[in-house]
């Protein structure tokens, strides 16, 4: 496991509207900020967290997709 030092010096890796997610070169752990919540995560399990977040984003966008397509057909009476 690793361990995060109190006085990391973070490298910011992306960051958004949403938050950050930075890197500790010194203990190797990735930090994920959103707003006032903070992740210490091991690389391994932010690579594990980042697929599952994907996957969801995928199954978020086909059902939108499938929302506004019958939207979009005209109503049988």
């Amino acid at each position: 496991m690793t361990t995060s030092h109190s006085s990391c010096n973070c490298i910011v890796l992306s960051s958004g509207p949403a938050g950050q997610v930075l890197a500790c070169p010194e203990c190797g752990t990735i930090h994920l900020h959103l707003s006032q919540l903070t992740l210490r995560l091991a690389p391994d399990r932010f690579s594990e967290l980042s697929v599952i977040v994907a996957k969801a984003q995928r199954l978020l966008d086909e059902a939108r997709t499938q929302l506004a397509a019958k939207a979009e057909r005209p109503a049988l009476h």
